[in-house]
């Protein structure tokens, strides 16, 4: 995820030194269905988790249901996920979308959403207590400052899994897509990130069944109205001791 190069570091004169980055690759998400396989998407994401990005893409954007995702394999840059039991002709053309973290990728469109049927409640306790873990969660970013971070966390605050990716969409994607590949049951679990939360965030949450985001960061109004929508609790600006709750305060116990 991480390399060294050379830098030219400037403190009131010059140095020659050496700093780490972010590695970025480019990969494409296939569908393998019974008679074909199909495109879904092309994006840039660091070289780390890559099935559990391809299951988790496929499932936080609509173009899978999880109960039917057999396995995901990975060749060079390709990912692949096996589709059981289906068969399905290719209809639309791949078309560029522009997610709100600004960069581009090539995807199918995809408009559906999940609605949120999971009765899970938490109290602040255990709110409070995944905010003190978040901050010790991005590894990646104290040594390049270049990546964002998301995390699974059971309803007792208990982490499940985290990812650090060079894009806030690909980290959610790639904990989800954990939770898939090991058959984690996602209606009870809390979704953690550093990201904003605008509405292509909060839709891959519902998408997945996930009733509760926590995020050190705000949402923007068609990411709250989103959730309103569709039953998640979101809670943004989750730092120290302090939160705001955006939408679904009813699960929280106070």
């Amino acid at each position: 995820m991480i390399k060294k190069v050379n830098v030219c570091k400037w403190n009131g004169k010059a140095i020659l030194t050496e700093d780490y980055v972010c590695v970025e690759q480019s990969y494409e998400i296939y569908i393998q269905y019974e008679n074909f396989e199909e495109l879904i998407a092309e994006l840039n994401a660091s070289p780390s988790q890559l099935r559990e990005l391809g299951a988790g893409f496929a499932v936080c954007e609509g173009y899978a249901d999880l109960e039917k995702i057999s396995d995901v394999r990975v060749r060079e840059n390709k990912i692949y996920i096996l589709y059981k039991d289906t068969q399905k002709e290719s209809e639309e053309e791949t078309s560029i979308k522009y997610p709100p973290c600004g960069d581009s990728y090539l995807a199918k469109e995809k408009k559906e959403v999940g609605k949120i049927t999971s009765e899970m409640k938490i109290s602040v306790e255990v709110i409070l207590k995944i905010i003190s873990m978040m901050s010790r969660i991005s590894e990646i970013w104290k040594m390049t400052g270049g990546t964002h971070w998301a995390a699974l966390f059971d309803k007792e605050g208990k982490k499940i899994v985290h990812s650090e990716d060079i894009g806030r969409h690909n980290a959610v994607d790639k904990v989800v897509g954990y939770a898939v590949l090991n058959k984690i049951s996602l209606d009870n679990t809390i979704l953690a990130s550093s990201g904003r939360m605008p509405y292509a965030m909060v839709k891959k949450a519902a998408n997945a069944g996930i009733p509760i985001i926590i995020t050190k960061s705000p949402p923007t109004d068609k990411g709250i109205q989103l959730a309103k929508e569709n039953g998640i609790t979101l809670i943004g600006f989750a730092r120290g001791r302090r939160f705001t709750i955006y939408a679904g305060e009813g699960r929280i116990i106070f």
